[in-house]
């Protein structure tokens, strides 16, 4: 009974501090900006985007991936940052280069342009000057399939892959087979976060 005591003791005083590598995590800053990020989504509030930006800045100077990706993503909605599809462009790049699986996702979405199956697509943003390219959309999706941490990140590239080759040659699809083989994470592997 006393262990039992202990052991819940513990449990409790832990969660004071939060659960490392959890959401609940109060020691990383991107997940204290996420964690903002959620109630500016929730509540639509600009100071809680802000907030957000406000952990993830100092990261993204660090080079920390899953920040670059987020940080982008701030800039691409036009909230808590101003709207500028080229910073938000620049940071998904970088950080999908480093395998980074949303920035992944969204240069894939970018390249493929069909806005009724995309979540991150142009016409969210002015002066959005890519051009669609299936060929680059399904290297990103490709790409974005092997790194993918989550279930439902899982399920959208499963369903996206096959439509993006529908309308693409044979050729083309080996073409970014043997490409996506070859790949390598520019200029190391990032080790994105895998959140409980």
């Amino acid at each position: 009974m006393n262990n039992y005591l202990s052991v819940l003791m513990l449990f409790t005083l832990s969660g004071c501090v939060g659960i490392p590598n959890t959401y609940y995590s109060t020691t990383d800053d991107y997940v204290v900006g996420l964690r903002w990020f959620d109630r500016g989504m929730e509540q639509g509030k600009e100071e809680f985007y802000q907030k957000a930006a406000q952990y993830w800045e100092p990261l993204v100077e660090k080079q920390d991936c899953d920040a670059e990706y987020r940080l982008g993503l701030l800039y691409f909605m036009g909230k808590g940052k101003p709207q500028s599809f080229d910073k938000a462009f620049q940071l998904w790049e970088k950080a999908a280069n480093t395998n980074q699986q949303r920035a992944q996702w969204a240069l894939g979405d970018l390249y493929y342009q069909n806005h009724e199956n995309v979540l991150h697509h142009c016409n969210k943003t002015p002066n959005c000057n890519i051009k669609k390219d299936l060929t680059e959309a399904l290297f990103w999706y490709e790409l974005f399939k092997k790194s993918a941490k989550y279930d439902n990140e899982l399920k959208y590239v499963n369903n996206i892959i096959p439509k993006v080759k529908l309308e693409m040659t044979d050729g083309e699809i080996n073409e970014i087979e043997i490409k996506v083989s070859q790949w390598k994470p520019t200029p190391k592997d990032c080790k994105p976060r895998n959140l409980l």
